[in-house]
This record gives C-alpha cells, structure tokens and sequence, in this order.
C-alpha cells in the first residue's frame, strides 16, 4: 500500500477528463469572483443538469448567471493545419422547451448564459496508466498543451446545427479562428436572443419524423409560411454570411 501510494500514475488525454479538469481550474476562479462581488456560487448536482455553475444572490433570484464549461481538442489534416472546431453548447431539446427540465433553477430565472471554453492540443506522449515515481513527479508528462480559452454568452457563438450528428445539442459555429469566439460573432449575436431561442426552442428533434427546418434559411422559409415577416432578419442575416461566411 505505501509503496502504491509513493507512485503517480498518468491518466493520458482522454478528452472526458480533460473536461474535469478545465472544470476544476473554472470553479476555483469562479468561487474568487463570487466571493468577491457576494454572490453564491452553485454547482451542477448532475452532469445532466444544466449548468455547470449557477451564479446568484439567492435562490429566488431572477437574474441568475449560468455558465457551462466546454472543452475540445485541436484536429489537424495531413497537412498538420488545424481544421475547424466545434463546441456543444447544451441540450435544445430539454429547458428550452420545458422551462424546468433538467435544469437547476427554472429556464426565466436565468438573466444570462455564459460559456467558458478551452481548446487545447492534446499531447499524444501522454500515455495511459505509466507509473511515475513520486520523486520524479517533474517528469509526469501534461496530457495537453497550447491551451486557449473564452468566455462569451452562448448565444452569440451559437450556430444553427446541432453539435453532432445523433444527440439533441446545440453546436457553435465551425470556425479556426479563436477570435472569432473570443469576439462572440456569431450569426444569433446579430439576429438576437430571442431569435436564438426561438430557432432553437422549436429545432426539430433527432428522431422527428418531419423537420419543418434545419437551417437558418429554412428557418426563414418557414416562418414565412407561417404569416410571419422575417424580412429584416433575413437582410441581417445576408450581411452577417457575407461579412463572416466561414471565418
């Protein structure tokens, strides 16, 4: 026992607990600024719940701050240039419909929605389970490098299809250029909130039989469809794709 006990032993780059990790480094500078400004500082008591952290004055306080923390890891092509990347942002399908599904506090008491992102580079010498001695500890390889990170309201880097193929989340705009999330300009950053919510409270579910739309611009047709004048939208829109298309 004391001899395991003297002995490290490395957890490689899984991606799942690299996202621990990054929690972990979130909740202790998110408990400095909540002791700082007195506001509590609530964890998710799932990781089915929604959000990773709630920040409060109280319980019954309607301007509640969630803030979720996403991770993901660099790809790059065979000609080692880094590909675009994506982020999950949450579930569409659950409190965006029913206010109080697997979510902490009810969906009207939060007042803003924050993300806190890292992409990082996964570092592949950092092998799985190598014991290291507890005086060579220095030598412990770190399963990640060339780390970035953002904090931007989730809105605002959004983008109009899910995060993956088979899950009910909602994606962020493909992009290589961290700036772009840094900068929070996504195309919902132009077109609004409420457009955000709307396009994703009623974002047809994986398994739907029908899909009245998967897109913005099917969005657009469909409103349209349904007597509504989406003529601004569709203008900023234009300009927003011609401005950014795919940054």
């Amino acid at each position: 026992m004391l001899h395991q006990m003297e002995e490290f032993f490395h957890i490689g780059s899984d991606s799942k607990l690299m996202g621990r990790i990054f929690e972990l480094i979130s909740f202790s500078l998110l408990q400095e600024i909540a002791d700082e400004n007195d506001f509590i500082l609530q964890p998710s008591e799932r990781q089915t719940v929604y959000p990773d952290f709630t920040l409060m004055k109280s319980k019954g306080d309607c301007q509640k701050i969630a803030i979720d923390i996403k991770t993901t890891y660099r790809k790059f092509n065979k000609n080692k240039k880094v590909k675009r990347y994506s982020f999950t942002l949450g579930s569409y399908a659950s409190f965006m419909r029913n206010g109080t599904k697997n979510i902490m506090f009810p969906y009207y008491q939060y007042k803003k929605h924050y993300v806190i992102g890292f992409i990082y580079t996964r570092n592949e010498n950092a092998g799985v389970g190598k014991m290291y001695p507890l005086n060579d500890c220095r030598k412990l390889p770190v399963p990640y490098k060339d780390v970035q990170v953002f904090v931007q309201e989730k809105y605002k880097i959004a983008g109009d299809k899910p995060g993956s193929g088979n899950t009910e989340n909602i994606g962020s705009y493909k992009t290589k250029n961290m700036q772009y999330l840094i900068d929070g300009e996504g195309a919902f950053s132009e077109l609004g909130l409420s457009t955000f919510e709307d396009y994703w409270g009623g974002y047809p579910k994986y398994r739907a039989a029908s899909k009245d739309y998967t897109s913005l611009e099917e969005y657009f047709e469909w409103q349209e469809r349904n007597g509504k004048d989406v003529t601004e939208l569709k203008r900023v829109y234009k300009y927003w794709k011609r401005i950014h298309g795919e940054k």
